[in-house]
């Protein structure tokens, strides 16, 4: 039996992206039984179960906050609570054979970490589904720990016994990513893109043998259902919500179809967040002709043509390294793509039916246009 401590802070609700990675990554490495940290997410309640990784989990505990922590007070408070847990479950005969952090955010390494250097798991794996120097909506992350900063203190302390280099100025992404090179025994990337980028690094580059612990893995593609209307083009929009501001031209280049246009090319958005999707198609008056779907557990059924949004553009590069994983769905349902992409991404060449860079309405309107001839 392999049981598992995860941290996890997404792991719940269902509906969100980063839980389904963790989820499916859990299920793909033959966990046994899980015992999950995660965020305080019960305003967001999960109401479908996944038979497939529930039936594995078997205690959860929910930290202090629902936001990701990004300073090096957040992460803190972050581990004290998440240590009280794992105090609590080691009192009660909890013992685990590997450690599980990630897919997304810096605390959950920094949970890990402890608990590896403190002989509380044998083994720990780091998973990095998205670039952890940056977070959901592509802004960098930034805090320096002050001179006396405690935690930092520690953190410091666990990177020179390990032999990594550690940031001067205690810049939080750094330091954790100091963590991860020095303490993990397995990591785990999205994407080669990614794992280029971080082997990079100033924390990383210089670590021997580095590029042995890297494993690059994406979620497996999900089945969607078909949801098709005769006589008329359906577009089906995923977008979580850090990628729905990105739908904004799009919404744009719909409202401006008139009424027979809009009869033979539907759009409809699927997303995690419905309260700011129905806000932006609300802007372009656009209530009565685009719905809004916020499956929960199970993703939003589609219809002809899938619009898959790519990540926004973290600061400071080109484009995100990590493919939208909506391409994986797309392609195992067999469903058509529409990839709104930023121009110098290299998902430009990817073989999909059709191709939109991002902040062109009059590109979108094209497309539209074209589509209602088609049908």
């Amino acid at each position: 039996m392999t049981r598992v401590l995860a941290s996890s802070r997404i792991f719940s609700p269902w509906y969100a992206e980063a839980a389904t990675t963790a989820s499916a990554w859990l299920v793909a490495s033959g966990a046994d039984s899980v015992d999950v940290i995660r965020a305080d997410l019960g305003s967001q309640a999960r109401s479908v179960v996944r038979p497939e990784v529930d039936a594995r989990v078997r205690h959860t505990t929910s930290i202090d906050s629902a936001e990701p922590p990004q300073t090096w007070a957040d992460l803190a408070t972050n581990a004290e609570s998440a240590f009280t847990a794992l105090t609590s479950w080691r009192a009660a005969g909890g013992a685990w054979d590997v450690g599980y952090s990630g897919p997304e955010g810096l605390g959950d390494h920094l949970v890990l970490a402890l608990a590896r250097a403190r002989g509380l798991v044998p083994s720990w794996t780091a998973h990095l589904g998205r670039l952890p120097t940056h977070d959901a909506g592509g802004a960098r992350i930034n805090d320096v720990a002050e001179a006396d900063d405690s935690l930092a203190g520690v953190c410091r302390g666990l990177a020179e016994c390990w032999h990594v280099p550690f940031p001067r100025d205690g810049d939080l992404a750094p330091a954790m990513l100091a963590l991860i090179a020095g303490g993990s025994d397995r990591i785990v990337v999205a994407s080669e893109e990614l794992a280029e980028i971080l082997c990079a690094s100033p924390q990383w580059r210089t670590v021997a043998g580095i590029e042995n612990r890297i494993e690059v893995w994406a979620r497996p593609g999900r089945t969607w259902e078909r949801a098709t209307v005769p006589g008329r083009t359906g577009i089906t929009a995923y977008a979580d919500s850090p990628r729905l501001p990105l739908l904004d031209p799009v919404l744009r280049a719909y409202a401006l179809l008139d009424a027979a246009e809009r009869a033979r090319v539907g759009l409809t958005i699927a997303t995690d967040d419905p309260a700011a999707a129905t806000a932006l198609v609300r802007l372009q008056a656009l209530e009565e002709a685009v719905p809004v779907l916020a499956p929960a557990g199970v993703p939003a059924p589609c219809a002809d043509l899938a619009l898959v949004v790519d990540w926004p553009v973290p600061a400071g590069r080109a484009f995100d390294p990590v493919p939208p994983p909506e391409l994986a769905d797309a392609a195992a349902s067999g469903v058509p793509v529409i990839l709104l992409a930023p121009q110098d991404s290299p998902l430009t060449r990817a073989a999909v039916a059709h191709h939109l860079p991002t902040e062109h309405v009059s590109a979108a309107r094209a497309l539209l246009a074209r589509l209602t001839v088609r049908t």
